[in-house]
């Protein structure tokens, strides 16, 4: 099922490219697309980046303290 899936998706992206690819040619803009293409597909990953190090940095702050909660409960 996953491999129809994935067949029916590469096909699907595929001819987005090349709607993308014959516009480009066909006008003198081909270079503006690309740029609004690369800057679109930038910001996903810079926000993925984002929460994954906020959510990084939360989990090391959490399992500092409940280190020390653990700590002073043992009395050391």
């Amino acid at each position: 099922m996953y491999v129809f899936l994935f067949w029916i998706l590469a096909n699907l992206t595929y001819a987005q490219c090349v709607m993308c690819k014959s516009v480009s040619e066909q006008s003198d803009i081909g270079g503006a697309i690309n740029s609004a293409i690369l800057y679109m597909a930038f910001f996903p990953y810079l926000l993925i980046a984002v929460v994954g190090y906020l959510w990084y940095k939360n989990y090391k702050k959490q399992k500092n303290v409940r280190k020390n909660q653990t700590t002073r409960s043992f009395g050391m």
